[in-house]
C-alpha cells in the first residue's frame, strides 16, 4: 500500500465554524480533499470495541482469540476499508457538490476543494468537532491518522454556537451555559490527547494564528501532516465558509448561566493562548485513555446484558399471557359446543325478544375479546419461541466450542 494512503486528517476542538474553515483550507491542497462532517466513526470504534470483547471473551472457544486476531489488527481492518470507501466515492461527492452549487447559485470556487482536476488527493480531512471525544477510537481505526486541535477563543465560540441557527436553521446548544460546557468538554478532551500522544500525532493550532498569520500557520500545519506547502490552501480564509454571521450588537450574556463554567472556560482559553503543548507523549496518559475506552465498552456490554434480561422477562410475560388466553379461548370453544351453552343462548335470545329493554345478550364482549386475540395470535406464530434466541445468546457460559455447537 502506498505510504500516503490510509493517513486521514481529523480537525477537532473548537466547534463548527473554525473546524469547517480549516477543513476547507486543507481541502484546497492537491493531495487532500474534505469530506462532510461524519460523526459516525467514533461510535463505530466504540461498537467495535464491544464486538471485539464479545468475540474474544472465551479464549480459544471464541473465534477472535482462537485465531490470534489482535485488537489492533481487528480495528485497522475496518479502518482500511473505510478509507478505501471514502477514496472510491470521492467522485460522487464532487458530483453532488456541483449540483448543489448550481441549484443554490453558489460561488463555484469552493468546488476546487474536492475537484478531481486539482490533484490526485489520496488523503482526506474530516472536521467533526465531536471527534474530540473519540481520538483514541479513531487512532485504533486509523493508526496513521493525524489530528489538528484547533483552539479558538471561548467567547467567540460561544457567540458562534448561539448564532449557528442563523445559517443552518439548527440550534447547536440550548443556552449560553451549554455552549461554555461544550467548549470545555471538547478542549479538555483534546488536551488529554495532546498529553497522551504528543506533537507528532496531534498538533495544536490557535485560530487567531490562522487568521492573523495565515501563511506561517499553514506552512506549519502542512509540515505537520507531511505535505508540501501550497498557497491555494489560504484561499478559503478570504471568505469565512460556514460562518455563523454573528451580529455585532449580539450579546451572549445570560443571567441564568452558572458563572463557574464561564470563569473556568475563560481562564483555560487565556492559558492556551500563552502556552504550548507538551513536547513528548505520555505513555501513562495514553494508558488512561485506553483504560477509559475499555471501561466504556464494558459498561455498554453490562447495559446490554441488563436489557437482555428485561427483554427475556418481557417475552416470558407475553408467553404466560398468551397461554392464559389460549386456555380461555379453548374453554370458550368447549363451552359453546355443549348442550347447556346452546340451551342458555336459546333461552337468552327468547328473553331478549320478550323483554327488549333488558338488552341481555350473553358472551358478546367475551367473543369480541377472543376474536381479536385469535386474529393477533394467528399473525404471531413465533410467540411460543420468543425466548429461544435469548437462551442462545447466553450460551457462551457453557464450555462447548461455539464453532461445533
Amino acid at each position: 500500500m502506498n505510504d500516503e494512503i490510509n493517513k486521514p486528517i481529523f480537525v477537532v476542538g473548537s466547534p463548527r465554524s473554525g473546524t469547517s474553515i480549516l477543513t476547507w483550507c486543507l481541502g484546497y491542497h492537491p493531495n487532500i480533499f474534505p469530506v462532510p462532517e461524519s460523526n459516525w466513526m467514533g461510535e463505530l470504534a466504540a461498537s467495535l470495541g464491544i464486538a471485539y470483547q464479545v468475540g474474544a471473551a472465551r479464549g480459544d472457544y471464541s473465534a477472535l482469540s482462537a485465531m490470534d486476531i489482535s485488537p489492533d489488527e481487528f480495528f485497522a481492518a475496518f479502518g482500511q476499508r473505510i478509507n478505501e470507501l471514502i477514496l472510491h466515492h470521492r467522485d460522487r461527492l464532487e458530483t453532488k457538490r456541483k449540483t448543489r452549487c448550481i441549484e443554490l447559485k453558489l460561488d463555484r470556487r469552493w468546488l476546487e476543494a474536492s475537484s478531481t482536476a486539482t490533484g490526485p488527493k489520496r488523503r482526506w480531512v474530516d472536521g467533526t468537532p465531536e471527534y474530540s471525544f473519540h481520538i483514541y477510537g479513531l487512532r485504533k481505526l486509523f493508526p496513521e491518522a493525524l489530528f489538528i486541535h484547533l483552539v479558538r477563543d471561548v467567547t467567540a465560540v460561544v457567540r458562534s454556537l448561539l448564532n449557528f441557527h442563523r445559517v443552518s436553521g439548527v440550534h447547536l446548544v440550548a443556552s449560553e451555559e451549554d455552549a461554555y460546557r461544550y467548549w470545555l468538554r471538547t478542549v479538555k478532551a483534546c488536551l488529554k490527547a495532546e498529553e497522551a500522544y504528543g506533537p507528532r500525532v496531534i498538533h495544536r493550532l490557535l485560530y487567531s494564528s490562522l487568521i492573523n498569520n495565515p501563511e506561517s500557520a499553514m506552512r506549519s500545519l502542512l509540515d505537520f501532516v507531511r505535505e508540501s506547502y501550497d498557497a491555494r490552501c489560504l484561499e478559503p480564509l478570504a471568505e469565512r465558509i460556514n460562518s455563523s454571521n454573528v451580529p455585532a450588537e449580539f450579546t451572549s450574556e445570560d443571567p441564568a448561566t452558572e458563572v463557574t463554567f464561564v470563569d473556568e472556560a475563560r481562564r483555560l482559553s487565556e492559558e492556551l493562548e500563552r502556552t504550548g503543548q507538551p513536547d513528548e507523549p505520555s505513555p501513562a496518559v495514553a494508558d488512561e485513555l485506553q483504560n477509559a475506552f475499555h471501561e466504556s465498552c464494558l459498561r455498554a456490554m453490562s447495559i446490554e446484558e441488563q436489557l437482555t434480561k428485561v427483554r427475556r422477562k418481557k417475552s416470558r410475560d407475553i408467553q404466560k399471557l398468551a397461554a392464559m388466553l389460549d386456555e380461555v379461548a379453548a374453554n370458550n370453544a368447549r363451552l359453546q359446543s355443549s348442550r347447556l351453552w346452546r340451551f342458555v343462548n336459546r333461552a337468552a335470545a327468547i328473553e331478549a325478544k320478550l323483554f327488549p329493554n333488558k338488552g341481555f345478550v350473553p358472551d358478546r364482549r367475551l367473543q369480541k375479546i377472543i376474536g381479536n386475540y385469535s386474529r393477533w395470535r394467528a399473525s404471531h406464530p413465533d410467540i411460543a419461541n420468543l425466548d429461544k434466541p435469548i437462551h442462545r445468546a447466553e450460551s457462551p457460559a457453557s464450555g462447548d466450542d461455539s464453532d461445533t455447537a
